[in-house]
């Protein structure tokens, strides 16, 4: 985290437009980690910061999806909380543009007859799709196969725990005349340190991917569901909003509280 560019709590409110109180009911809500809310001394006292990319990326998927679900649904399709039996069927995947025929070879699976996969198998689509065209044919089956033994082994597990990247590494090597160039393939944390003549060629953030497959098929259940449950979401919206009535009283306490805090 502290080799991450930080935002103060000002510049993230200025940049995405939006209210402390949205960003302090999104907290209480678990669409924003607690563990993002950095304190940090300044010559003013204290001050909270946010990494920056996370912070970002975050408040606009929020934006961009609190209109079709309601927050608490929401926040159960943001937050690290994934169903490792998760299926995800191949309509589903083809309609989202997580899956084509270079993809289907890329995965070995053509010919395959079942309707739907796994979340494993989700997230390893999810990888080698962002690996098509960049990555060398050796370095994606040197990515599946590694990823296969890291998933048998827990690997969505560690996911949620740590900051894990996946990252293709290349090295050149030479003896006796003779030059050449291997590709390894590694999952480590993020920020990770290598051979100062290894060239990282790519690397991909898991969590983002695994969270992007959350986000991505509970975008394509709300389209394909949206008429069916209107009638439904303007009930919900009405109850919403007498929530709201309730949560912005908490809201000013809680603000008046963290001003407190900083200005001691």
């Amino acid at each position: 985290m502290d080799e991450e560019k930080l935002l103060s709590k000002k510049e993230v409110l200025e940049k995405m437009g939006i209210s402390y109180g949205q960003l302090y009911r999104w907290k209480r809500k678990g669409l924003i980690p607690e563990t993002w809310f950095i304190r940090r001394s300044t010559f003013t006292g204290q001050e909270t910061f946010f990494p920056q990319e996370k912070i970002i990326a975050r408040i606009e998927r929020i934006v961009s999806m609190k209109d079709d679900h309601p927050l608490d649904d929401l926040a159960d399709l943001i937050t690290e909380q994934v169903n490792e039996k998760l299926e995800v069927s191949f309509s589903k995947l083809r309609k989202m543009g997580w899956l084509d025929e270079q993809v289907i070879q890329m995965c070995h699976l053509e010919g395959d007859k079942r309707s739907a996969l796994s979340l494993n198998e989700t997230l390893c689509i999810g990888v080698l799709r962002q690996l098509k065209g960049t990555a060398r044919k050796e370095e994606i089956d040197l990515t599946k196969r590694t990823l296969d033994k890291a998933l048998a082994k827990g690997l969505i597990d560690r996911i949620r725990e740590e900051a894990l990247s996946l990252y293709i590494l290349r090295k050149r090597l030479s003896a006796v005349g003779i030059s050449a160039e291997i590709s390894l393939v590694t999952i480590a944390n993020k920020g990770a340190i290598f051979d100062p003549d290894i060239e990282v060629a790519q690397s991909l953030e898991l969590h983002t991917i695994l969270e992007r497959i959350k986000l991505d098929l509970a975008k394509e259940k709300g389209c394909s569901a949206k008429e069916e449950q209107k009638q439904a979401e303007k009930a919900q919206k009405r109850l919403e909003k007498a929530q709201e009535r309730v949560e912005r009283a908490q809201e000013r306490v809680e603000e008046a509280q963290e001003r407190m805090e900083e200005d001691r």
